[in-house]
């Protein structure tokens, strides 16, 4: 067995005695509000299909604590350190004084499925070959690649920022990682040891963030995209499956924008006012109502027009409930405010899209209707709304075009 060094050791009374609250990037569990407004517990995970990532290099079986690094980033178990004289087969430099702390934590997090009992899980990592072939009820042959299932998603973030960890990722002698951008905003100075970092890549968990297989969050609404640890936040603000919330008063439904509508329209379909494109529609509304609905024909986009009394004047603001899928489309709007001869006009080349309604008072994208303009009495009309969809519209200018021709 290899002896701990005095930098181990440091860094066992710090665990001990730290209070320091660990930040994270995306919480592993995550609630959404139910039909019945009750919330549904999400618990998120990656999938790991290369498992030979939790290896050891040189024994090949199963990687167990403590896992040292050299300081090219090659790893090996306790055992074969001292098997290879604490010598770094693979560039001769010494390897048996620095843990990999991460991979220690990575690797009793993950959880496989057991090879011979099927349908069961087993609560650590076993070793496994990569690819197991079972008899398929054809007779002919059906390869299974087993997987690992990594829950603590955190452990891939940088310990710093609490963003995905990306290439390249550091390790101090301590063990404590860190991104590469971090490294540079501290001088290359852990913050959780003062030891150097920036120096020494963690080769082995870059390998791993690289393979771990997250779904979207909104897998269970259908989606089906699957991507690489980090690269799925990008996706996820544009996922057509993430869920839009009813704007009808006390009302809980939450679904995909689609079904949405049909609810609305089923639902709640006296509440709104219909519209078509490029047509406008004269808007009457109590301030206290402070929304107003419309929809198109009756499973179309929802639009809420939404007013906000302060007491230095009215502030309206016009969305469009889905998600900025490129699926939903781009619509444009006018907004125009008419009273005692004078015409307010706000004009909007794209409409904002929103997948709840707020009655937070806008700081940006509204019309704002001086006090002493509007009528004070509560009945707030005069306002007129044209709402146009910009695919339609460069359709019927290709279709001029066309014709032109």
């Amino acid at each position: 067995m290899v002896k701990g060094t005095k930098a181990e050791q440091a860094l066992a009374r710090e665990e001990a005695s730290s209070s320091r609250p660990k930040r994270q990037r995306v919480p592993s569990i995550v609630e959404e509000e139910g039909e019945n407004g009750g919330g549904d517990v999400v618990v998120r995970s990656g999938t790991l299909f290369e498992l030979d990532l939790l290896d050891c290099p040189i024994c090949c079986n199963a990687l167990t604590i403590p896992i040292f690094q050299c300081d090219k980033g090659h790893i090996a178990c306790s055992s074969c350190c001292t098997n290879v004289s604490n010598k770094c087969p693979y560039c001769s430099l010494a390897i048996g004084n620095y843990r990999s702390r991460i991979m220690e934590r990575v690797v009793e997090a993950f959880i496989v499925r057991c090879p011979i009992v099927a349908g069961e899980a087993s609560s650590r990592r076993l070793r496994v070959p990569s690819i197991d072939e079972e008899n398929g009820e054809n007779g002919g042959r059906d390869v299974v690649v087993p997987s690992g299932t990594l829950s603590q998603l955190d452990l891939l973030d940088c310990s710093v920022c609490s963003k995905a960890l990306k290439i390249s990722i550091f390790q101090c002698d301590n063990g404590h990682v860190a991104c590469s951008s971090c490294c540079i905003e501290l001088r290359y100075k852990c913050p959780s040891c003062s030891l150097p970092i920036g120096n020494y890549r963690c080769i082995i968990m870059e390998k791993v963030v690289k393979a771990i297989i997250v779904p979207c969050q909104n897998a269970k609404h259908g989606c089906t995209e699957t991507f690489s640890y980090g690269n799925e936040l990008v996706h996820e603000k544009k996922c057509s499956f993430a869920l839009c919330y009813c704007p009808a008063d006390n009302c809980n439904y939450a679904g995909v924008f689609k079904d949405l509508y049909s609810h609305y329209a089923a639902n709640h379909g006296s509440l709104s006012t219909s519209f078509r494109w490029g047509h406008s529609i004269h808007a009457c509304m109590i301030f206290e109502s402070k929304s107003y609905v419309l929809q198109k024909h009756t499973d179309g986009p929802l639009v809420v027009l939404q007013c906000f009394k302060e007491p230095q004047g009215l502030f309206l603001t016009v969305n469009c409930i889905a998600p900025s899928a490129p699926v939903v489309g781009k619509f444009s709007y006018e907004l125009s405010y008419s009273t005692a001869g004078n015409t307010l006009t706000f004009r909007s080349s794209e409409m904002n899209r929103i997948q709840k309604v707020s009655f937070q008072t806008p700081e940006k994208d509204f019309m704002f209707i001086p006090e002493y303009i509007f009528n004070p009495t509560g009945l707030f009309k005069g306002t007129c709304i044209c709402i146009r969809s910009l695919e339609e519209e460069e359709e019927e200018e290709e279709e001029e075009e066309d014709n032109e021709d």
